[in-house]
């Protein structure tokens, strides 16, 4: 049985997250989530490194659209984040976003999704960013997006 491997990878995590939650700080905050998936990477990368995509495997996102150089995800309450990929390279399976606008708790957010082969036939997808809190659960609301993401590309490999 497949099983996800979810792990903070940023060293200071936990500390800067409970530096914000007792309101004693409003610097950056790093969160990463990472799971291990039972399919090869180009396969992986082939559905996560669509930009434009991510109703496809994130079970919070109703649509995805283009419009201009920005994505607009419409979440399954319509309600309607903005972004702008930043960064991209298919060669080494990544790309790098920013939320411009949106409902999540968090400004100043930069993210990166990054598929990595772990051999011929499993890989992993780490998604990771750095953002501002804007409230004291914002890390666990962040954590929870990528996990669910997460889980809905493990349930698929």
């Amino acid at each position: 049985m497949k099983k996800a491997l979810y792990s903070f990878v940023i060293g200071g995590t936990a500390l800067l997250s409970a530096c914000a939650n007792m309101g004693g700080g409003s610097g950056p905050v790093a969160v990463s989530e990472t799971v291990a998936l039972d399919a090869p990477a180009a396969e992986v990368w082939s559905l996560v490194g669509e930009f434009n995509d991510m109703e496809r495997w994130h079970p919070a996102v109703k649509i995805s659209k283009q419009l201009a150089e920005y994505r607009h995800l419409i979440l399954q309450d319509d309600s309607v984040i903005v972004e702008e990929e930043t960064g991209r390279d298919d060669a080494a399976m990544t790309y790098s976003y920013k939320i411009l606008s949106g409902p999540l708790p968090v400004s100043n957010y930069q993210s990166t999704i990054t598929v990595t082969a772990i051999s011929a036939n499993k890989s992993s997808v780490t998604w990771s960013s750095t953002f501002t809190p804007e409230s004291a659960d914002a890390a666990g609301t962040i954590r929870d997006v990528y996990q669910a993401g997460l889980d809905k590309l493990d349930m698929m490999y």
